[in-house]
């Protein structure tokens, strides 16, 4: 059963189908920038997604053909009487990227960013922010920060340098080249590109994702974030912690019984 939720914003287009949130970011005017009349409503929607154990997924994607330019190019530079001081600007940045993208990248949910054109800047720093990037032939990727004259935010560096590495991370963001989806596809930027019929494959995908047991991903994906930083030896402890949590519940003990009648 599909349930649209209030967002507060037009710029926000949120739906719940049977447990699958699906943010669409609607501004296709300006690529789906993240404006001020976007981002405040976005960090709110996943503040609650957080809270609410009845989702099992999210899907963020763009309005149009973009999936996110970034930041507003032409509200930067706003002329203001008196700045706060650097030490409050910097504290109020770091609580905005904490706020969006270290919580969707923190959700105990499967998180798909979903790409069907540019995801750009800030944009890009979103998409790798979620745990699964799916995207027609027509997406691509590119940092624009050194552009105009800044030096990357939302967590764009520690992503690249998670998922390419040192050397092409900095390649990305020296360099501002546009990253289409056969070469994102093979740095892993995009886990998979749908070529054809590209609303049916994801909801086949999506499909597959929600028929999976929603306490074994949420553990899978807090391995997964542990093993980043920790040794093998407290990674097996967590592994058992988890594994033995997950027989204890009615999720299993059914999916074990449907297993053993096929």
């Amino acid at each position: 059963m599909k349930k649209n939720i209030t967002t507060g914003t037009k710029q926000l287009i949120v739906e719940n189908n049977n447990g699958i949130l699906s943010i669409v970011l609607n501004n296709p005017k300006y690529k789906n920038a993240l404006s001020e009349d976007l981002t405040p409503y976005l960090r709110k929607i996943l503040k609650n997604i957080s809270k609410d154990k009845t989702i099992k997924a999210l899907l963020i994607r763009g309005k149009g053909d973009s999936f996110c330019s970034g930041g507003n190019i032409k509200k930067m530079n706003a002329k203001e009487m008196k700045k706060p001081s650097l030490k409050k600007r910097v504290a109020e940045l770091e609580k905005k990227q904490k706020q969006l993208t270290g919580l969707l990248y923190s959700l105990n949910i499967p998180t798909i960013a979903v790409i069907t054109g540019a995801a750009a800047g800030a944009g890009f720093a979103l998409a790798l922010a979620c745990d699964l990037r799916i995207g027609n032939l027509k997406a691509f990727f590119v940092s624009n920060y050194s552009r105009i004259g800044l030096s990357g935010d939302y967590g764009i560096s520690w992503f690249l340098n998670n998922i390419v590495g040192e050397s092409k991370a900095k390649e990305i963001m020296f360099l501002n080249n546009r990253i289409y989806s056969s070469e994102a596809k093979e740095l892993g930027l995009l886990n998979m590109i749908i070529e054809k019929n590209f609303e049916k494959e994801l909801k086949k995908l999506v499909s597959n994702l929600s028929n999976q047991s929603p306490i074994a991903l949420k553990y899978i994906k807090k391995n997964i974030l542990e093993a980043k930083k920790s040794s093998l030896n407290t990674l097996l402890k967590q592994e058992a912690l988890h594994l033995i949590k997950c027989t204890e519940t009615e999720e299993h003990k059914k999916a074990v019984e449907n297993f053993k009648k096929k």
